[in-house]
Formats: structure tokens, C-alpha cells, sequence
């Protein structure tokens, strides 16, 4: 003879043997059955009382992440917007996956403290003693990650490659 019992977590129906006997986990969700657990608060009238909200006094504002962040944080995105749609490249941030602005472009080497490897297939420098680094940063978690600029990496590409 078979029994049937519903899940309280899942509402899944559960139809179990009797000679087996009744599951004691939910074959769907693996949640436990016969332990299913609710949460009752009484609350005194006391407590009713203590729980009235002035609306002259408002706490939301002094939580870091309220709504004057949100707010902030939705005015920012539709400028962010604007200027991922006018770089040339959108990398991804390694830690959270959002796009990255670019931040800006630095010089290294001017001042001649850059030795640049030189390739052994063609005795080219691998990049040029000056050369120029794109910064990107991530409105979301600040990482920040450079990428050589366009005309440098054409450099490291004519240096790994032979003569063609």
C-alpha cells in the first residue's frame, strides 16, 4: 500500500511504500521533512505599542546603503552608460564581471628607466622604451587593470613575430 505526503518546502506530492516506510528527505528539494520548522513571535501589547513609527522620525538615512546610495548608485549608471559606449575596449573585471572604464593613459619609460626585453627571433625590443599603458577601473568593486595601447601592442606583435 502506498501513502502520499506533500512537502511543506516544496509542495512537491511524495508518494512513499509502507513497507519502506516514509522518506525522510524530499527526493526534489532534499530538505527534511519531518522537520519542517516555523517561527512564532507573541507579541505583548507592550511591544505593539513600541513598535509605532512616528513618521516625523526616520532612521532609513543612516544606513551606509540606503536609499540616498541607490539613488546615487542608478544617477551614476546612466553616466557610466554613456561612457562605456564611447571607449574603444570594455574589459571585463576579473572579480566581478562588470565592465570597466577606462580611467586613463600613462607614459612609463620617458624618463629612462624602462629596459625593454629584446625578442630573440628578430633582435626587435619586445615594446619600446616609452611606451603607454591604458588604466581601467571598475565602478563596482574599484579593481583596476592595465592593457598596453593599441600602437604598443602592434610593437609586441612585429617583435614575436619573424619576418613574414
Amino acid at each position: 500500500m502506498e501513502s502520499q505526503t506533500t512537502c511543506p518546502w516544496c509542495e512537491s506530492d511524495i508518494i512513499w511504500d509502507a513497507e519502506i516506510g516514509p522518506e525522510k528527505n524530499c527526493p526534489h528539494c532534499e530538505n527534511e521533512l519531518s522537520g519542517y520548522r516555523t517561527l512564532e513571535i507573541d507579541l505583548d501589547d507592550e511591544e505593539m505599542e513600541d513598535q509605532h513609527v512616528d513618521p516625523n522620525e526616520s532612521d532609513w538615512d543612516d544606513d551606509d546603503r540606503g536609499i540616498l546610495r541607490t539613488t546615487r548608485e542608478i544617477a551614476a549608471n546612466s553616466s557610466l552608460q554613456a561612457i562605456l559606449n564611447e571607449q574603444f575596449e570594455m574589459p571585463e573585471c576579473t572579480n566581478c564581471r562588470e565592465y570597466m572604464v577606462e580611467a586613463g593613459m600613462q607614459v612609463v619609460g620617458e624618463d629612462g628607466h624602462f629596459e625593454s626585453k629584446v625578442s630573440p627571433a628578430n633582435g626587435l625590443p619586445l615594446i619600446n622604451k616609452s611606451f603607454k599603458v591604458i588604466w581601467y577601473v571598475c565602478p563596482t568593486c574599484y579593481r583596476t587593470d592595465s592593457y598596453l595601447d593599441l600602437l604598443d601592442r602592434k610593437q609586441l606583435l612585429d617583435a614575436l613575430t619573424p619576418d613574414i
